[in-house]
């Protein structure tokens, strides 16, 4: 829907197809209540990053300021500090449902007169001819009711989507990287009975065999995911049921302070499990830049996949919709230079999360405890967790970590600044600071379960 908006805004005519059936809902409440094969992971817990913020700000004004008089308030890590930097504002982050903020996206594409959406249709194959250059050019799709509908092709299939077969027929071949993050998410929603109380502001954090994650959204409900092993096929089915997910919370440091006191939190509906979660990053060129294919662009997922753990991947998409949106308003009729501009900015601004996501994921997965590489790095964890969840250091690296975590600055440039850099390399080396977290005693695996089975 984003890339829809974003290019119908540019005076483009978007055929918007989606095989689900979308009906517009009345009101937020109905939006959550809906569910959509397409998507199963709306109901898994959203982080809005302060970058897709930023993106709703500059491309979707409207849709942001109505999310705002529907209720959705935002944040921002540095509201009370004494000191405020001029910087500060972009570090503004929307505390929303992911369906609330689907229903705002999708009356705005309703309200667009160049988007037309056909909703309970799929697509069943591309229609290609010969492009520019040699290469086949993607000129419009067929469905499966029989219908063609000609044009340019965007692909937003989410991480499901199978591009590279869709390519296959005309000869395109789409070279994939992909990292596994071995996670499952278990996630269930709560409605918040006491409103009138600051939530514990650490909302996240990592147990050893657990994660955890809490993020409050609109309507006064919060989401909580614990995050395990995906070869641990015993702790998923102790916490499967709602019972024994809301026992195994109040048993673990960290989220059993959102159950206090006693009724604080009134569950909704049952726990919903999600795998295969990978890293995963498609080729649309060659190693020296040039297009595989004109007239057929992927946005999002259907792109490059991160570890949603860190909250990236709306923020890419939106990202992404923009870029898009772009390159066709800068080459009109140029479908080499369209291609190659998108894929050059996609490489730009996506492609260094991909690499953070699976570098992350590999320190995480194979740890040795032994090194000095290792220990740095969970050092720097620790540094990174305490600013998320309010401690202020040192205020240029609070800032510097904080517009990292939410993709305003790319991991390059923020390691490229020598103040900060020098700065946080003394906090690092400090013996007293920063430790590598370790999970409180009497908290594991095996006595959580035996707790569980009792």
């Amino acid at each position: 829907m984003a890339t829809a908006l974003a290019l119908g805004r540019t005076g483009h005519r978007v055929a918007l197809i989606e095989r689900d059936p979308l009906p517009l809902v009345a009101d937020p409440e109905a939006a959550f209540a809906t569910e959509r094969r397409g998507t199963p992971q709306s109901h898994q817990t959203h982080g809005f990053l302060a970058r897709m913020t930023k993106v709703l700000r500059e491309r979707f004004p409207d849709v942001y300021e109505g999310l705002l008089a529907s209720g959705v308030e935002t944040i921002s890590p540095f509201d009370s500090w004494e000191d405020p930097d001029p910087g500060d504002d972009e570090l503004t982050i929307m505390i929303v449902r992911r369906t609330t903020f689907e229903l705002a996206l999708r009356r705005a594409v309703l309200a667009e007169p160049g988007v037309t959406l056909r909703s309970g249709v799929g697509v069943e194959g591309l229609l290609s001819a010969d492009g520019a250059g040699g290469r086949t050019e993607v000129v419009g799709v067929t469905l499966d009711d029989g219908s063609v509908v000609p044009g340019s092709v965007v692909a937003c299939t989410g991480r499901r989507g199978d591009v590279p077969k869709w390519l296959a027929p005309l000869g395109v071949e789409v070279p994939e990287q992909v990292a596994d993050t071995e996670l499952i998410y278990l996630t269930r929603w709560y409605r918040r009975q006491v409103t009138d109380t600051q939530l514990n502001p650490r909302l996240g954090g990592d147990l050893g065999f657990v994660k955890y994650l809490a993020i409050p959204a609109d309507g006064d409900t919060l989401s909580l995911t614990l995050a395990i092993g995906a070869k641990d096929p015993e702790l998923r089915r102790a916490l499967l049921q709602p019972g024994q997910f809301d026992r195994a919370c109040r048993l673990l440091p960290g989220p059993r302070d959102f159950f206090a006191p006693e009724g604080t939190l009134a569950g909704l509906g049952e726990v919903r499990p999600m795998g295969g979660f990978v890293n995963r990053l498609r080729r649309f060129t060659t190693s020296d830049g040039k297009p595989t294919v004109l007239g057929f662009h992927a946005v999002g997922d259907a792109h490059t996949c991160t570890n949603p753990f860190y909250g990236r991947g709306c923020s890419l998409a939106l990202v992404q919709a923009a870029l898009l949106a772009d390159a066709f308003a800068a080459h009109p009729t140029d479908a080499i230079a369209r291609a190659t501009d998108y894929e050059a900015g996609s490489a730009r601004e996506v492609e260094p999360w991909y690499n953070a996501s699976v570098f992350s994921d590999a320190q995480r997965m194979n740890p040795d405890p032994a090194s000095d590489a290792d220990q740095f790095n969970r050092r720097l964890g620790s540094l990174v967790l305490e600013v998320m969840f309010g401690a202020v250091p040192d205020p240029v690296v609070a800032r510097g970590l904080m517009r990292l975590i939410n993709m305003l600055v790319l991991p390059d440039q923020l390691f490229a600044d020598t103040d900060f850099i020098g700065r946080a390399f003394a906090l690092l080396n400090d013996p007293d600071g920063f430790a590598p977290p370790t999970p409180p005693p009497g908290v594991k695996r095996d006595t959580l379960l035996s707790a569980l089975a009792a």
